[in-house]
């Protein structure tokens, strides 16, 4: 505490808290938290102590102290929208949103607004409360009809949940408005561009939504100073490549590129994670780990600091591992830490953004045409963009799935937001042409299972339908094994969940589309020598599905060459 500030009232509680509000009035923050501390030493005047701390706490970026105090003034008054507000949005920044929510709901009671409603909507998504996330968004639509923020948030829910209702197509229709002309005022579309690529099969349309968020992004660190490198790197130098994810962990993004990360060139290269996903101890982090130079864990400090964290490292080439998809920091990369960026392997398509130099892909999933609609100068590698651990366990011998009483089991481990309602209806056709086969599917969530049990009731093939839940890698890959035919989804194919059944021996069927996550499948199966397995028509589709059910012989040729 500043010594002008010692006083012959230091003892007397509502001295000290008057002392308190006037330093915070010109934003003494430290000063401010040593007389409430002395307040709350007290009995009195410990509310207003505690909320000015809180304050004193987050204006002094100490966010988890601010959480404690406000915490704590909000037991005892729970009426005040303002402090309720704070307090949200300090949980938010500290990742603690699950924590935010009893606190949301309050605020809602005490005023109902759109903010709050699609706030809370967000928060119950993320943490797998989908039927109370659709029904807060639908109540945010009731309110605001022309909400674009609702309308774009309870789509990607309502495909999660395989809801086909007229809503969809109508949600569908009205966000393509709203990006239009969300676009055409140079303002940041409504729909994230992960969303997108999953229902647009329109190259231009994907480019233009990433576009508007990659400068959405740069105006929001604009105020960054830039990171300006005072030498440059020698030839004779080791190159430093930094890997940005989140998903040094058991996921997806793991599975793919471990082996990536044990074949660099130690002689050469020097490899740097830098990790802002949970620390799950599993065999993929831990070799990860052992495979980098350096395994960064910047999970804890802002994007700022991260970014600052690589400049200072020296990296030369910094790749991100994360695209639009859940959870990235594109916001480190928005700030160019390091002279060369590369987006790679989360997103499949254009960043659309300027921060990144070059993008990794293939000439199936971004042939000669879809050329101008990446922002990045693109990196062909000669057959598949998509990396695999060739040293990978192969399943020998499959799990017993209890599907014995099935004499076909066609199966789509897809999560069901990849699946739509048409492409559904074909798998149903093809299950009932076919006697005594099932589908066998991933359960992600109930209200999945319940719709698409409705749905194939309709075509009295409820009981076909085979539900399995998650389980760890090696297991599923032995259960994946005992499938004799992978249907692939439409605008958004397996990526990870096609490799996964190629890698398990089972051929897979999809259909070429039109943008780079509608090509992904075809990509894998030509590298693997299987042209055959791709087909370009709906019609093609479901014949080659239904030929190779039927022809034992020119199933068991193809999974010889699998």
């Amino acid at each position: 505490m500043n010594k002008d500030l010692q006083t012959d009232h230091q003892s007397d509680p509502l001295e000290l808290l008057q002392t308190a509000s006037e330093l915070a009035e010109s934003e003494r923050w430290e000063d401010v938290l040593s007389f409430c501390e002395k307040v709350l030493e007290t009995d009195q005047g410990i509310d207003l102590a505690a909320y000015l701390a809180g304050i004193a706490c987050a204006k002094l970026k100490r966010p988890n102290e601010a959480v404690r105090y406000l915490t704590a003034v909000i037991s005892v008054d729970e009426h005040d929208a303002s402090r309720l507000s704070i307090l949200i949005s300090l949980l938010h920044d500290i990742g603690k949103t699950a924590d935010a929510i009893p606190y949301l709901e309050r605020h809602i009671e005490l005023s109902p607004n759109i903010d709050n409603l699609n706030q809370l909507a967000a928060i119950y998504a993320r943490n797998g409360r989908l039927s109370e996330a659709i029904n807060t968004f639908r109540k945010s639509l009731r309110l605001a009809p022309e909400n674009n923020v609702a309308s774009a948030g309870l789509y990607p829910l309502l495909r999660i949940t395989c809801d086909w209702g007229d809503a969809l197509d109508t949600l569908s229709k009205q966000i393509d408005t709203l990006n239009k002309n969300a676009i055409s005022r140079g303002e940041m579309a409504p729909e994230p561009p992960f969303d997108n690529v999953h229902r647009c099969e329109d190259e231009k349309m994907n480019f233009a939504i990433a576009h508007s968020w990659s400068q959405s992004l740069i105006n929001s660190v604009g105020d960054v100073p830039a990171f300006t490198r005072t030498s440059k790197s020698k030839k004779t130098d080791v190159i430093k490549i930094g890997y940005l994810s989140a998903d040094f962990h058991d996921h997806a993004t793991a599975h793919l590129m471990r082996g990536v990360f044990q074949a660099h060139d130690k002689g050469g290269f020097q490899v740097f994670a830098y990790s802002y996903g949970p620390n799950d101890r599993s065999d993929y982090r831990s070799d990860i780990r052992a495979a980098c130079s350096e395994f960064v864990d910047i999970t804890k400090l802002t994007d700022q600091e991260a970014a600052t964290r690589i400049f200072n490292d020296k990296i030369d080439i910094l790749v991100d591992l994360k695209g639009y998809t859940r959870r990235n920091r594109l916001a480190i990369c928005a700030m160019r830490p390091a002279p060369i960026q590369v987006t790679y392997l989360g997103y499949p398509g254009t960043s659309g953004a300027s921060f990144f130099d070059y993008a990794v892909t293939d000439a199936t999933v971004t042939p000669v045409d879809s050329h101008k609609y990446y922002q990045e100068n693109l990196v062909i590698l000669q057959n598949s963009y998509q990396c695999n651990d060739n040293r990978q366990e192969v399943p020998i011998k499959p799990l017993n799935n209890n599907l014995n009483n099935f004499d076909f089991i066609f199966c789509s481990f897809n999560n069901p937001i990849k699946i739509e309602k048409s492409f559904f209806e074909i798998w149903l056709n093809i299950i009932s042409s076919i006697p005594n086969s099932c589908l066998w599917l991933l359960k992600n969530n109930d209200a999945a299972e319940y719709n698409l049990r409705k749905f194939a009731n309709k075509f009295g093939m409820e009981k076909r339908l085979v539900f399995s839940e998650m389980l760890p890698r090696q297991q599923h890959l032995r259960r994946v094994a005992y499938a004799d035919l992978a249907l692939d989804t439409r605008y958004y194919n397996g990526h990870t969940t096609t490799s996964d059944a190629l890698w398990a021996g089972v051929p897979v069927v999809t259909l070429e589309g039109r943008h780079f996550a509608s090509r992904v499948s075809a990509s894998l199966l030509r590298a693997m020598g299987l042209p055959e397995l791709i087909t370009s028509t709906t019609n093609e589709y479901k014949t080659r599905i239904i030929e190779l059910a039927t022809n034992t012989k020119k199933r068991e040729t193809i999974q010889k060459k699998n």
